[in-house]
């Protein structure tokens, strides 16, 4: 059936409004539903290569806290409810095990009517939390963010070869990523993974639910909206083919990438996620226009909300990189200072031990420590200390 919805992101937001989580988180599991519904059918000329729309999306936040689960789970029952021949895999994995479950084919009906074979590795990756993905193995947590990355890009062909399993190559290649975890639990990650891994994920952080809600109910006209939601979703699906890009949004793209190559970096960190993230933008602007039209034309309105999206992304991706440090006192450190961030400067010992869920020795050590750099300052306030942050660190 045809479309019946003038802007699916729009309406998945309108028809989740009345959940618990962040809208951000809503807007990002709708992106990558979107992401994983298209299943590399589309796709945008980079001259030397293709661009593919597939994304690799990553909540943190606290356990429990703005319902991650949920707001995952809404988006992906709706994926599984939509779109056919969507390939889903959720669980505990290895990387040899994912590269046993994308390496697929399938039989087509071609021109003329006649049968062939056609490689199909695409494939939505879903993990409550991210150490069910990455286990606490440093090998095979090694092995599995080189497997994502390599796998990013969608290649034609990618040989993975093993010792236990000799040589395989996958075909077609399209993953798609949505996971969530909690700050502490990012060591997962394989030191390794910073600047390969971590520069291809949009980190997407939540302190608060959105709103205390004891009864959550679905109303007639909730559930209308995700038939709708359900319909165009699966037309979506459906979708095949090369953008094009208006000449305005050509030159809009031009201008601000122009401006970002010009810009300086120095955080090893930050500047994985800034080398790609124009790539990033224009896949989001790919997931903008689907969202609105069959045209696979990307126009200025889709390339600057692009944009606008991922230049949001900046600092929290400079935020998360640093909690993915190993070192216990590092991750701690990254989390009081952005604690101080989002309160506009300050906050309390008290607010401080509620945040950081740590002893209160080790939590005078850190602050101690801080106030020494000058990166706060320690004033006692009754029963409790303050907290204020530096102008430098708060406007970073």
């Amino acid at each position: 059936m045809p479309r019946k919805l003038k802007d699916w992101i729009d309406s998945y937001l309108e028809y989740t409004s009345n959940q618990e989580s962040p809208e951000k988180l809503h807007l990002w599991c709708g992106f990558t539903v979107l992401s994983a519904s298209l299943k590399r059918q589309v796709w945008l000329n980079r001259g030397y290569y293709k661009l593919f729309p597939n994304l690799y999306v990553l909540i943190v936040a606290e356990s429990a806290r703005i319902r991650k689960s949920s707001a995952m789970n809404i988006a992906v029952k709706l994926f599984n409810d939509s779109v056919s021949d969507g390939y889903y895999l959720k669980g505990k994995m290895t990387s040899e095990g994912l590269v046993t479950e994308m390496n697929r084919a399938k039989t087509v009906v071609k021109e003329g009517g006649r049968g062939g074979v056609m490689y199909d590795s695409h494939v939505f990756i879903h993990a409550d939390e991210l150490a069910t993905l990455f286990g606490h193995d440093k090998n095979a947590a090694s092995r599995m963010a080189t497997l994502l990355t390599e796998g990013y890009n969608c290649d034609d062909d990618y040989n993975h070869i093993t010792s236990g399993q000799g040589r395989k190559v996958l075909r077609n290649m399209y993953p798609v990523l949505l996971a969530a975890t909690d700050p502490r639990n990012l060591k997962v990650l394989p030191e390794d993974a910073v600047a390969g891994l971590t520069g291809r994920m949009l980190f997407i952080t939540a302190r608060d639910k959105r709103k205390a809600i004891a009864w959550p109910k679905l109303t007639d006209e909730d559930n209308e909206k995700r038939e709708l939601l359900k319909n165009d979703l699966g037309y979506i699906a459906t979708l095949q083919g090369e953008f094009t890009v208006t000449p305005e949004a050509y030159d809009f793209f031009e201008e601000w990438y122009l401006a970002l190559s010009n810009k300086e970096g120095g955080d090893p960190h930050v500047d994985a996620f800034y080398e790609r993230c124009h790539d990033t933008a224009l896949k989001v602007a790919m997931l903008i226009s689907v969202s609105r039209s069959d045209s696979l034309v990307l126009d200025k309105s889709h390339m600057a909300g692009g944009i606008t999206f991922i230049e949001r992304q900046l600092p929290e991706f400079s935020r998360v990189t640093n909690w993915v440090s190993t070192n216990v006192y590092a991750q701690n450190r990254a989390r009081l200072i952005d604690l101080l961030r989002r309160s506009g400067g300050f906050s309390s010992r008290r607010t401080a031990l509620k945040w950081l869920k740590i002893g209160l020795d080790e939590l005078v050590v850190l602050e101690a420590s801080l106030h020494t750099e000058n990166t706060i300052k320690v004033t006692k306030e009754g029963n409790d200390f303050s907290y204020k942050l530096n102008k430098e660190e708060l406007n970073r």
